[in-house]
């Protein structure tokens, strides 16, 4: 059995809050993920060795099937209870970047895991399967037309033709070999350059990281963790509703745009900066929402608004037709306005607009592909 066969099997489990029940060595049930070896999930009858390795990693370091399963099942814990109780079990604890992303994808939000080995290749194995089975059809379509009497009898009448190049080249053969170990050396020099573009491409795009969204924890904001997605994802605006905040604290928006690498189309959205441990964090922010209120920057690493929107750009959504708190303006933010109630066709619109000026930002922070 395959890490990845696990991994899929306890995200199966988890999308329907399916069962996960733990064994001991004698065979016995228990409730407790440390005196486990083995542990089955849902109504899968395999039980899978909770040391056996994974196609998850962690700092470059795949990570074994008890790490996983221990960080989905403290899924609301804050980070820093997590690594506690890791630590207090003897249990491999996950950075918040991954174990963010790793939870998503258990939970059935996304479809794919930027940290999980071998997830993307199945698709191209039934591809290239596909492919096989079409040029074995042909190849069979083209015997059968070979073996065809009729075209035996046809083939007998023809003639071979030649046209007024081939008659003017003459019957002196001349040796081009010299121009095919050019074209070889060629060909050589043009495979190496290209492959030194692409590892110099692929090491750029892992520098970076995913950009962040900040939006206000108060309750009287109109945009925060329980409708940010739809509002940036689908273009449509709804009320926020404080009881759909996420536990894990985390909204990864994705946004195609073919001017941005990969890593710039995923984006984390968050309302606590709590768990910016290091600076990095910081410097990957690339918009901040706020409702006017000063006390939302306390804890920041820059807590004068007047400051941290000359750093960072600032962004204020209210409604069509109220007025804008007069700090705003001194603090250099941007604003959004929507219309109330059902008039959402200017939804998509507005939503465009933002979106532009986010890009404009990301391409400056360097996260644009035509670097």
């Amino acid at each position: 059995m395959s890490g990845l066969e696990a991994l899929k099997a306890l995200r199966q489990t988890t999308i329907v809050k399916g069962p996960i029940v733990f064994y001991k060595d004698d065979g016995d049930k228990t409730e407790l993920i440390q005196e486990a070896t083995e542990v089955q999930f849902g109504s899968n009858q395999k039980r899978f060795k909770l040391d056996m390795q994974t196609n998850f990693s962690n700092e470059d370091q795949l990570q074994d099937l008890k790490s996983v399963v221990f960080c989905w099942l403290q899924e609301r814990e804050t980070n820093v209870d997590y690594k506690s109780k890791a630590a207090e079990l003897g249990i491999a604890s996950f950075k918040y970047l991954n174990r963010t992303e790793l939870e998503t994808w258990l939970s059935g939000s996304i479809e794919t895991c930027q940290f999980i080995e071998g997830l993307g290749t199945e698709k191209t194995r039934k591809t290239e399967n596909d492919l096989d089975v079409k040029l074995e059809t042909r190849a069979e379509e083209k015997k059968r037309k070979l073996e065809d009497p009729q075209l035996d009898r046809i083939n007998s009448f023809e003639r071979e033709s030649i046209d007024h190049n081939a008659a003017l080249r003459g019957s002196k053969n001349i040796d081009f070999g010299y121009l095919i170990s050019d074209a070889k050396t060629f060909m050589r020099e043009l495979k190496r350059t290209d492959s030194k573009k692409s590892k110099s491409s692929q090491k750029s795009n892992m520098i970076k990281k995913q950009p962040i969204i900040i939006v206000s924890p108060a309750t009287t904001a109109l945009l925060s963790l329980s409708n940010v997605k739809e509002f940036l994802e689908e273009g449509r605006y709804t009320e926020p509703v404080p009881t759909n905040r996420p536990h894990s604290g985390v909204v990864i928006i994705n946004h195609r745009s073919d001017r941005l690498v990969s890593a710039a189309q995923k984006i984390m959205v968050v309302d606590n900066t709590d768990l910016f441990t290091s600076p990095d964090y910081w410097n990957r922010v690339i918009a901040i929402f706020t409702t006017g209120q000063t006390w939302q920057f306390a804890k920041y690493k820059i807590s004068q608004p007047e400051s941290l929107f000359r750093k960072f750009p600032g962004f204020y959504l209210g409604y069509q037709g109220e007025s804008t708190p007069p700090q705003i303006h001194d603090w250099n933010v941007r604003e959004i306005k929507v219309d109330r109630g059902d008039k959402r066709f200017k939804d998509k619109v507005i939503v465009r607009d933002f979106w532009l000026e986010i890009e404009k930002i990301l391409i400056n922070k360097g996260y644009s592909k035509e670097q």
